[in-house]
């Protein structure tokens, strides 16, 4: 009786070290994928993540081109064992924004090492592939971090426009074996797609003297073109109004010398949401997909990437529509897609929703986060 009770004994002993064994990933996936969703709750209601246990430090590494600056957030308390490279979309802050430092001080109370380049074309607004090469150094610069002796995994975000840059990068042949993710937030499949809604007439949507959020896209498409306007005084003038448009400063007085051609591009810049300039719209798109577009074009490394790709696009995002993220997710090869009710382009959203569409969404986003922490074995 003894032996038999002894034996049941180290049947439950061995049965429960089974179920450890069977059950660590998935549990250990479970507090992850917890904290990333607290991260994402956190950043819905504008936490700024001030007072986290976390280190923050600024470094410049030199580069081929010069040398690059980044913020590097990190744990306090223990070695990150995963980090993210995240980027910034177009905006005068990169790297500095608010809403960015936030998310990045919660990753890295989440147990993150986040690195957040400063793209400085970016912040002046200026489309190009160059941040892919910036994307591809720092992941290379992990392993010569502070602190980053510990870290295992490594992937690479992005935000709106970068986001489909990060995929870009993470299928590089020098990091395509070795990235652990992709992630993009509000990213784009095809630009020219895109560009087409953000110059074509809609319906009024904002009161007199306000712009609809699709016109920031459309001034900065304005803003790489500017080489097709012939006259330099025209172009200066121009240029001066494009960014007080996108940095919401007061614009500039049409001045007594523009041409026939600066007052038509000032007018496609300014004019109401339900006007357009399809002739001179056109003649732009001509001009970026030859000379910008196409080298931003995500169709060719979707096929060659190799790591999951994760892509979080709102439901009510009015400057990249979240079919643009389907459609990735429809031609990744292993990709995993959240489109979400709380969001519009990257701000929270203020739709009403019923507790059960509320209650779904959540649901969805904790799947997504489970996902996204399996990643991170």
């Amino acid at each position: 009786m003894a032996s038999f009770s002894a034996k049941w004994k180290w049947g439950i002993a061995a049965g429960l070290v089974l179920a450890v064994v069977v059950l660590w990933n998935p549990l250990r996936d479970l507090v992850l994928a917890a904290r990333i969703a607290r991260v994402l709750q956190k950043q819905a209601a504008n936490s700024t993540g001030e007072g986290l246990a976390i280190k923050e430090t600024k470094i410049r590494r030199p580069a081929k081109s010069g040398s690059y600056e980044a913020l590097i957030y990190r744990p306090a308390k223990l070695p990150a064992q995963r980090a993210i490279i995240i980027v910034a979309g177009l905006s005068e802050m990169g790297c500095y924004h608010p809403s960015l430092i936030a998310f990045s001080r919660m990753m890295a109370d989440a147990g993150f090492l986040v690195i957040t380049p400063d793209v400085e074309i970016f912040r002046k607004f200026q489309i190009s592939a160059e941040p892919v090469e910036q994307f591809v150094f720092w992941y290379n610069q992990i392993g010569t971090l502070e602190e980053s002796e510990k870290v295992r995994k490594t992937g690479l975000a992005g935000i709106s426009y970068s986001g489909t840059l990060a995929l870009i990068a993470a299928a590089r042949d020098e990091v395509r074996d070795k990235v652990a993710f992709a992630m993009g937030i509000g990213p784009y499949f095809n630009l020219t797609r895109c560009a087409r809604e953000w110059f074509a007439s809609g319906p009024v949507t904002v009161s007199a003297g306000y712009y609809p959020t699709r016109f920031y896209a459309k001034w900065i498409v304005m803003l790489a073109a500017l080489d097709l306007v012939r006259e330099g005084e025209d172009r200066q003038f121009l240029r001066s109004l494009l960014d007080a448009l996108l940095l919401q400063k007061n614009v500039p007085p049409i001045p007594a010398g523009l041409t026939a051609e600066g007052l038509r591009w000032y007018r496609l810049a300014t004019m109401r949401e339900d006007e357009s300039d399809s002739e001179l719209a056109r003649q732009i798109m001509d001009y970026m997909v030859a000379r910008v577009f196409s080298a931003l074009d995500p169709r060719d490394s979707l096929s060659k990437l190799r790591c999951p790709a994760f892509f979080l696009h709102g439901a009510y995002d009015d400057l990249i529509p979240p079919g643009e993220s389907m459609e990735l997710h429809r031609r990744a090869a292993n990709s995993c897609l959240l489109v979400s009710p709380f969001l519009t382009h990257t701000h929270p959203s203020d739709k009403p929703l019923s507790f059960l569409q509320r209650a779904r969404a959540a649901v969805d986003a904790v799947r997504f986060c489970y996902q996204f922490s399996r990643a991170m074995r």
